[in-house]
């Protein structure tokens, strides 16, 4: 996983696996929940982007999803499965990663979403508030 806006890699330390088997692109455009190899869980509506674009955009020959301004690439992906939509009142690991980055990087999240993915996103900067 990386934040393709700001090409910093993640922290998280994923482990990798192998998922020839597995075909991203069936879920582009598509509201999806995505189990990390960590079991850590994030959700959002992805796009596909394919092994060529994230090796000229990222310098990484791998596939992957993108979720607002963040990449799954395909070997960090233990699970996904198709959502019928988001719910405004819940929060995924997704969130807490955007809200416990830089304000670039939550400013890019703002800007791309939608306005169920800004009440996670608010949401989520309400309860760190109030820890």
């Amino acid at each position: 996983m990386v934040f393709p806006k700001l090409k910093q890699k993640n922290i998280l330390n994923l482990k990798r696996i192998e998922t020839d088997n597995m075909s991203l692109k069936k879920y582009d455009n598509k509201c999806v929940r995505i189990i990390d190899t960590d079991d850590n869980i994030f959700e959002g509506n992805c796009i596909f982007n394919s092994k060529e674009y994230n090796e000229h955009e990222y310098g990484v020959n791998d596939e992957s999803l993108q979720i607002l301004n963040v990449l799954f690439y395909k070997s960090y992906i233990k699970s996904i499965e198709l959502l019928k939509e988001l719910k405004d009142n819940e929060n995924s690991m997704l969130e807490e990663l955007i809200v416990n980055s830089e304000k670039d990087f939550i400013d890019d999240a703002l800007e791309m979403c939608d306005d169920i993915e800004k009440a996670r996103i608010m949401l989520c900067i309400k309860e760190n508030e109030t820890k």
